[in-house]
């Protein structure tokens, strides 16, 4: 097992795989009272073009949030909150664009817990009457979903950013796709993304990693997993410009909303990894547009915005940068935005603030079973691999990093989509 020391916090992770090639992730907190674990699959909603053995398959959209649900029936009679109700445990499942997450929090019987989320997860029950009910309950939720606005808000703007990208679309599906995926869809799922070799299993707690390992190991050789065929997700060519500069969409809401969003090729980022380039974004929007920043305290002191907020994704050929207001003023909070995003500035002591502000959040973090898990979630989702150097990292930042960043920063691929009453 290898032991791998986070720099300047005085933690570590054990890592390990196990004997069918489950890698798994432990945390060790001696003085915690509960522990969480997730076990991941490397499957999410974009995932739906890729090949096998040089065979091109297409499934419908919205059908690893579809298996997400099913993968809590163990049989005709039995589902998984039958196996965790009895040990007194919390469990969930979420599904994001990247990735699926089954969930379970608790406090004692670890076995027994670790046992029944491996238990559940890798059992291959499915019947095409379990997939003709769960379609009616998803619609459902579909349909609850577009009712919320700030979920129209987000996908609307997906949609005004990305041509070709699968974050266009909705995670869930839409009905007309749902009413598409068949039993075969989903074997095929199963077969290929929920392997072992595809999965990453963590761990956090008052926990002993050796006997982690030992019970993954004893559990999983008692099952039978098909050789895994290390299938290829299709890569999409995504034009470097916005599909449109432009949506409104009217609705009944009490607040104008509004997303401004730019759209940034990563080549002119040169000499930042990803994430470098994450962290710098982070701290140049929270000085720009967070809750410490001059221009929202100015906005929301004369009532220009009741709610501001800014995000960046970091893709493999360019950045996105999303922001979020609420105005009853809407157009007049749009222009302090876009004057803003062209005039981006921070000051030397500014920066030293948020980086120790980011660092103290680092330290902090290692106090909570279920943050340290979804941070080595994080690492791993998106970058592949642990970060185990993250405060060397923040301290390793200057003024002339930033500003570089500042300056590639362009507006030149601007969309605005609008949440506007309706009149």
């Amino acid at each position: 097992m290898e032991i791998i020391k986070i720099a300047g916090v005085d933690e570590e992770i054990y890592f390990t795989t196990s004997n069918c090639g489950l890698p798994i992730y432990v945390w060790k907190q001696e003085y915690a009272k509960s522990f969480y674990l997730s076990l991941n699959v490397n499957y999410g909603s974009i995932h739906t073009d890729f090949m096998i053995d040089g065979k091109k398959y297409k499934v419908p959209q919205g059908i690893a949030h579809f298996m997400e649900h099913i993968k809590f029936n163990i049989n005709k009679n039995t589902t998984a909150n039958d196996l965790f109700d009895p040990l007194g445990s919390d469990i969930n499942a979420f599904t994001t664009f990247k990735y699926t997450s089954y969930l379970v929090y608790g406090t004692s019987k670890l076995k027994d817990n670790l046992n029944a989320l491996l238990d559940y997860v890798y059992n291959p029950y499915f019947t095409k009457e379990m997939i003709k009910k769960e379609k009616d309950i998803i619609a459902s939720e579909i349909n609850m979903g577009k009712d919320q606005p700030y979920n129209r808000l987000y996908f609307a703007f997906n949609d005004a950013i990305y041509h070709k990208e699968k974050y266009k679309y909705l995670i869930t599906g839409e009905i007309e796709d749902i009413k598409k995926i068949e039993l075969k869809d989903i074997e095929l799922i199963y077969d290929n993304f929920y392997h072992p070799k595809n999965m990453f299993l963590i761990v956090t707690g008052n926990v002993n990693p050796y006997e982690i390992e030992k019970i993954v190991n004893d559990n999983l050789e008692q099952k039978e997993f098909k050789t895994y065929k290390n299938p290829i997700i299709t890569t999409i060519k995504e034009p470097k410009y916005v599909c449109k500069k432009e949506i409104i969409l009217s609705t009944n809401v009490e607040v104008e909303k509004a997303k401004i969003g730019l759209k940034i090729p990563k080549k002119g980022f040169k000499g930042f990894d990803d994430v470098k380039l994450n962290i710098i974004l982070n701290i140049i929007l929270s000085s720009n547009f967070g809750d410490s920043s001059d221009l929202k305290d100015e906005l929301l002191q004369n009532n220009i915005i009741t709610y501001l907020s800014a995000s960046r994704f970091v893709l493999n050929d360019y950045i996105v940068i999303d922001i979020t207001i609420e105005s009853k003023i809407l157009q007049e909070a749009i222009n302090r935005i876009k004057e803003a995003l062209n005039n981006l500035q921070i000051k030397e002591d500014e920066l030293k603030r948020k980086i120790n502000s980011s660092i103290a959040t680092l330290v902090l973090n290692y106090e909570d079973v279920e943050n340290v898990n979804n941070m080595i979630q994080t690492y791993l989702i998106y970058y592949h691999k642990l970060i185990p150097n993250l405060k060397e990292i923040y301290e390793s930042i200057t003024l002339d990093d930033v500003k570089k960043v500042i300056d590639a920063i362009t507006t030149k691929e601007m969309t605005i989509v609008t949440m506007r009453k309706d009149k």
